[in-house]
């Protein structure tokens, strides 16, 4: 399956209309996701728009778009448990070798990161309430030191219908007079924190959320 993932930024004073709406879809399902995201020192993996994070120290999630798009719409994703067994550790190593062609296979994540010269490029926190609206799922996030955003996302199958479940997630976000922010968390962590980092990365934007560098 393609995840198609679009997201945007929520003015403070839209909240109490989204959340109202929200609660009308039904009951929301929260979350408490950290999130750190993993590298080699001279960001292989970003270069290529390749995203891998382990996702609240419980499994090892891959992030790739196969097409090489030059848009940061849809992605492939694999995920792996942290001790994998046998055959999905394989698939785990064959996965990583296709973008890092040195890359040694190991039996767990960790030491797979470890042997292999991964560090950690950002460690992000995010608070979540999600929804779901027929095909749609709707994340309302408050992402620590980056502000507030609805993240919407639909599933379709890989090589199918991939313009129209684009559309179906435009149009709502239309509905909401959302601001769409064309890079992900990780980019916009990195482009506040670690600006030569993301300078590296394959997606950017001139989009800001009123920050500067760290210092």
């Amino acid at each position: 399956m393609i995840e198609v993932e679009l997201k945007f930024k929520l003015p403070a004073d839209s909240l109490p209309a989204l959340e109202e709406y929200l609660a009308t879809i039904g009951t929301a399902r929260h979350l408490q996701n950290a999130d750190t995201y993993y590298d080699t020192s001279t960001f292989d993996l970003l270069r290529q728009a390749v995203f891998v994070r382990v996702r609240n120290q419980q499994r090892l999630e891959f992030k790739f778009n196969a097409q090489a798009a030059p848009a940061h719409i849809h992605c492939t994703e694999r995920v792996f448990s942290l001790t994998p067994e046998p055959r999905q550790a394989e698939e785990m190593n064959h996965l990583f070798s296709g973008f890092l062609p040195h890359w040694q296979g190991e039996n767990t994540v960790h030491t797979a990161l470890h042997q292999n010269g991964l560090i950690e490029l950002a460690h992000i926190e995010n608070r979540r309430a999600e929804y779901t609206c027929g095909n749609l799922t709707l994340c309302l996030d408050q992402v620590d030191s980056l502000g507030i955003f609805l993240e919407i996302e639909t599933l379709c199958e890989e090589g199918g219908e991939l313009a129209l479940a684009v559309s179906r997630v435009q149009a709502f976000a239309a509905d909401i007079k959302a601001q769409q922010v064309h890079i992900g968390y990780v980019e916009l962590w990195l482009q506040k924190y670690h600006p030569y980092a993301y300078r590296k990365g394959k997606y950017q934007e001139e989009y800001a959320l009123d920050i500067h560098p760290a210092r």
